[in-house]
């Protein structure tokens, strides 16, 4: 939405095509694109190669691109795919500027963040320290074109970066990339984000705020003091953000609750304290863990936390200590999301370097929610970790069935009831609590019937499509 709302200022038009639900071979020749964009993360890439293959063959006068994760930390992709240029990093700017040389007919070699098959090493631009100097996005680009429009939540960005070190986490390598190039952390205005919600407001459904910056606050400052004023005042919806459990204090809490805050995010990777903090590099106590979560309960705040099992080199028993704290906090959901290796991450070239992942990015799954991928753990301990990546939420949630599911369930083998009975617990809580989505009957089935379907697709294998000939 924001690359869009670039393209639209410097004078273009954009489209958008979903290809789960539609044809890009016949929206191709509806459009008649000069250029297609993609954004990809490691995991969804493989689609994206396969279709852009496919589109060259038929259309080679297309000038293709893409952006986003994948191209960002694993550039050599621009040597063995059929695109003509990638984009690396924060590519507001360079986006703009590839527009401008592309219809004038200049080379590309050059433009910083951007590359080709002739480009020489990587150049990066500094990053945008004045977020409100950015175009508004293009809220239109998605909730126009896809089911997303109907949905009462809608997710929102106030903030670019995040300081910490947390080795499974690209800002790490991205922090490294930028050092010398600009402030890493930086926020928009209280004025500005409270506009963007408006605009969206204004136009589509809106029941939940989603702030899905990787931290909202680090401390309750004149910031968030004004943010907590004006939100209440012109926006008074509740809201979801994410923060860390060693920043969370009670002044932040009590702001965030008169304002309207419903749900907070702090994710906690690990039970255990060894795989926490020295392989993760999470730097944060037990105690901070559980202070955080039951200071929320004591405000009427839910909490959702992260939890990564499947980790090189651990044990299930640990995995398992991860559904002990998680139950021990009182979190209202957690998610047990198995690691993988992403390039450019910390944890994923020391997997690599130790000989656990062999990198194959093309059989990667798209969800980490599906099986490992490493060579350290048996078929027996990777059945089991899938199984906790379903039924550990549900141990969280109904904390009677723990001994159950921990001593018996995770052993058997995997299977759709498992899936099944996740994806219960979790719309009930999701719908419930995490937000507040007031659908009409028709929509809510709609919503049920997507979310089983995806459900489905991130906890078995994946089929990789080809575009319809």
């Amino acid at each position: 939405m924001c690359i869009s709302a670039v393209a639209l200022k410097e004078g273009h038009q954009t489209f958008l095509c979903e290809i789960n639900n539609e044809d890009p071979f016949k929206k191709i020749e509806e459009i008649k694109p000069d250029i297609i964009a993609y954004s990809s993360s490691t995991g969804e890439s493989k689609h994206y190669i396969r279709l852009d293959k496919e589109i060259k063959a038929k259309h080679p006068g297309i000038f293709s691109i893409m952006g986003g994760p994948h191209p960002t930390f694993f550039p050599e992709l621009i040597n063995d795919t059929t695109f003509d240029a990638i984009f690396t990093g924060e590519s507001d700017g360079a986006f703009s500027d590839f527009l401008q040389a592309y219809c004038a007919g200049k080379p590309l070699e050059g433009i910083p963040n951007v590359i080709t098959k002739k480009s020489t090493p990587r150049n990066l631009r500094n990053l945008v320290e004045d977020l409100d100097s950015l175009p508004i996005p293009d809220y239109g680009l998605m909730y126009d074109n896809t089911p997303m429009g109907k949905s009462p939540l809608k997710s929102f960005m106030v903030s670019r970066g995040c300081p910490y070190k947390c080795t499974y986490c690209f800002n790490p390598t991205w922090n490294k990339m930028y050092e010398g190039k600009g402030k890493i952390v930086r926020r928009m205005s209280v004025d500005k984000a409270i506009e963007n919600i408006v605009k969206v407001r204004e136009r589509w459904p809106l029941s939940t705020v989603k702030f899905y910056d990787d931290i909202f606050s680090y401390r309750a400052d004149e910031w968030l003091e004004e943010f907590a004023k004006k939100y209440k005042k012109e926006i008074n919806l509740p809201y979801f953000i994410l923060t860390r459990c060693d920043l969370l204090t009670e002044d932040m809490v009590k702001l965030l609750k008169a304002s309207g805050c419903r749900t907070i995010s702090m994710s906690i990777e690990a039970g255990n304290p060894d795989v926490r903090n020295n392989l993760l590099k999470r730097n944060m106590s037990s105690e901070d863990i559980i202070r955080a979560h039951r200071l929320c309960d004591k405000y009427g705040i839910y909490t959702f936390t992260n939890c990564i099992i499947g980790l090189p080199n651990t044990k299930i028993e640990q995995d398992i200590e991860s559904i002990d704290i998680c139950i021990k906090s009182r979190v209202s959901w957690s998610e047990f999301l198995i690691f993988y290796p992403y390039p450019g991450t910390v944890l994923g070239d020391q997997t690599i370097n130790m000989g656990l992942y062999t990198p194959d990015y093309e059989k990667m799954h798209t969800s980490y929610m599906y099986r490992s991928e490493l060579n350290c753990f048996t078929d027996k301990e990777k059945n089991a970790q899938q199984n906790i990546a379903e039924l550990g939420a549900v141990a969280t949630t109904l904390p009677f069935l723990r001994n159950l599911i921990v001593k018996r369930l995770i052993w058997l083998k995997h299977n759709r009831f498992y899936i099944f009975m996740y994806w219960l617990v979790k719309m009930y809580i999701i719908r419930n609590k995490i937000y507040v989505t007031k659908t009409t009957f028709k929509e809510s089935l709609r919503i049920y019937w997507r979310s089983l379907r995806q459900e489905v697709f991130r906890h078995t294998p994946e089929k990789v499509k080809t575009a319809a000939k």
